[in-house]
């Protein structure tokens, strides 16, 4: 990487850090949100829409790679398959190779897992998927309230 390569790259990493911690902040001082909280509050001025699922799939201790490098092409041709129909929009291996996550196009968790559970690793019992719902972050909108006078 070049000099100014490395600068620019540097600036916008500032920039994205400086959001972040931002964010972080925002969501420390709201009342509602808690790191000890498992669920998020019924309901409350930060709900906020599910917009996509993500999909993190694990194998299962049947999940041997005896068992599943049979079934690799097939359950590939399947993930492709919703790629292009839209249902998966980005699809990832776990860097330990213990599974795979996907960004889905999806709001409804069990359209996911029966989407899922379609294919040969799930047919097959070698993967299961947790499923969380993703949407905007809501400690923005206190961006877009009137500054105080």
């Amino acid at each position: 990487m070049n000099p100014l390569s490395a600068r620019k790259f540097a600036v916008a990493m500032t920039g994205i850090a400086e959001v972040v911690i931002f964010v972080a902040a925002l969501a420390a001082m709201s009342p509602t949100v808690s790191l000890a909280q498992s669920a998020a509050p019924a309901s409350s001025n930060l709900d906020v829409p599910t917009t996509k699922l993500l999909a993190i799939g694990s194998f299962t201790a049947k999940g041997t790679p005896e068992r599943w490098k049979p079934l690799l092409p097939s359950e590939v041709r399947d993930t492709v398959r919703l790629y292009l129909t839209g249902k998966i929009d980005q699809w990832y291996l776990k860097q330990d190779q213990s599974g795979v996550v996907f960004v889905m196009n999806v709001t409804d968790q069990k359209e996911a897992l029966e989407l899922l559970g379609k294919f040969p690793f799930g047919q097959a019992g070698l993967m299961e998927f947790q499923i969380i719902p993703l949407g905007p972050i809501g400690p923005l909108r206190v961006l877009l309230s009137d500054p105080a006078k």
